[in-house]
């Protein structure tokens, strides 16, 4: 996950990346840009620069608010502003913006701003997918004896840790997946079969036993090839109830 970061107060730029970090595994942050001129300068660099993924942005900086930086350009791809001022949500949401956090925000005010970034990145993906009319059915498996074909049909979870991706099996037996993150191959599947329970663990409807309430906000699931459940984060548990109903 590639993200720009852009802030002119060094702490609020720090607070910020220390939540980018903590919840994802692997993200990358471009850069920190604190004035205008250096975002414009940022996005016109050559092409063959990587382009983020997502925008974390503050208004006012240090030569002035951003918005005149990104009316000039084409932005690729959404931003989540972040500011200490109410009166700007108008703009931001002209400027391509999916969220305004007031400062100073926890970070269970920013894991829900990342919840609807993903929940839209997933939206975007399954109306491509819905064009073409194809969901991924099985993966390639590399193994010591050669390639192993191992049928989506077949998986009851993925689950991921430092990165890795793994395939639990209807033997629960666990696959690593040689390439690509859990949220490239979420865009992949069907999202009538497969659901996204946590940053980590997305499962199988076929393969869900029973479910029940595990904490505040967060359910148990209880897949028939493992042996302890798995747990929903607080900000999926109303919409994996609404999955498994619809």
């Amino acid at each position: 996950m590639k993200i720009l970061v852009i802030e002119d107060e060094p702490l609020a730029a720090e607070k910020l990346i220390g939540y980018i970090e903590r919840y994802f595994d692997g993200a990358e942050v471009l850069a920190v840009l604190s004035r205008v001129d250096e975002v414009i300068g940022f996005f016109e660099q050559p092409q063959g620069i990587a382009a983020p993924e997502l925008i974390f942005s503050d208004v006012e900086l240090l030569d002035g608010q951003v918005f005149t930086a990104m009316q000039a350009l084409d932005l690729p791809c959404p931003v989540i502003f972040t500011t200490s001022y109410e009166q700007y949500w108008m703009q931001a949401f002209a400027n391509q913006g999916i969220e305004y956090l007031l400062k100073p925000f926890s970070f269970k005010r920013f894991s829900e701003a990342m919840a609807n970034f993903e929940q839209l990145k997933l939206s975007l993906a399954a109306r491509a997918t819905t064009k073409t009319g194809h969901y991924k059915s099985r993966l390639l498996l590399k193994k010591a004896q050669g390639m192993q074909v191992l049928a989506l049909a077949d998986v009851a979870c993925f689950r991921t840790s430092g990165g890795v991706v793994m395939a639990c099996d209807t033997s629960g037996e666990h696959h690593m997946l040689t390439s690509g993150s859990i949220n490239e191959l979420q865009t992949q599947l069907n999202p009538e079969v497969f659901f996204r329970i946590s940053r980590s663990d997305m499962v199988n409807i076929n393969f869900i036993e029973r479910f029940e309430n595990y904490g505040k906000d967060t359910l148990a699931v209880y897949l028939s090839c493992l042996d302890e459940p798995l747990i929903t984060s607080k900000t999926r548990s109303a919409e994996f109830r609404r999955w498994l109903d619809s």
